[in-house]
């Protein structure tokens, strides 16, 4: 059986993902009411623009909030992105959509070298 890991293309962002990207909304409308889990999932929404394989990057006119968020999950520039998305879906509060989204993160993950 071939999973999604070794189907996927990992050139493209998760937001191109199906199943990521449905996840993804399926939780921004679960944790609206938390203002922490919010701002983390707007991280998410940023983090979803680039290719899991690629690496952490802030463009200059990035919103600083969000750049304050993600520091404050540990996440930083030239961090792996699959490891700093994973990290950000970690962070967010047990939830069905919290679930869903941590499995299909984990299926975009990018093989692993050999």
């Amino acid at each position: 059986m071939t999973t999604k890991s070794e189907t996927a293309p990992k050139t493209g962002p998760y937001r191109n993902d199906a199943g990521w990207h449905a996840a993804h909304a399926a939780a921004v409308g679960a944790h609206r009411g938390d203002p922490v889990a919010r701002a983390t999932m707007t991280v998410l929404t940023h983090l979803a623009w680039r290719a899991p394989a690629a690496a952490v990057a802030w463009h200059k006119s990035t919103n600083p909030a969000m750049v304050a968020q993600a520091t404050t999950l540990g996440i930083s520039v030239g961090m792996p992105l699959h490891e700093a998305v994973a990290l950000a879906v970690a962070s967010l509060p047990a939830h069905d959509t919290t679930v869903a989204l941590a499995k299909e993160t984990a299926a975009l993950a990018p093989a692993k070298k050999k």
